[in-house]
């Protein structure tokens, strides 16, 4: 073999081996941005989950309480209806 195609085979395997260092370097780089990413949405699913928690105890408890009013018979007056009386004498 002459040297001219030594060389040649030398530059390539070199090539190749940075190659492969930056190919899994950029691989690296991307799992820790699909890390990141998971749990943003993690914890964005959490306050999720949060928030609709919430909102069904508040709906449940408003629903319960307009239930009494009309199962008692109750309701607020109309600004008609209501009196306003002077107490001071």
């Amino acid at each position: 073999m002459n040297l001219g195609a030594s060389f040649i085979l030398i530059v390539l395997i070199t090539s190749s081996a940075f190659g492969a260092i930056f190919v899994k370097y950029q691989n690296r780089i991307l799992n820790i941005e699909v890390s990141k990413n998971e749990r943003i949405l993690f914890e964005t699913s959490e306050r999720y989950r949060e928030l609709l928690k919430q909102k069904g105890t508040l709906t449940d408890s408003k629903l319960q309480k307009s239930s009494l009013g009309e199962a008692l018979g109750m309701s607020l007056p109309s600004k008609e209806r209501i009196l306003i009386m002077n107490l001071n004498n």
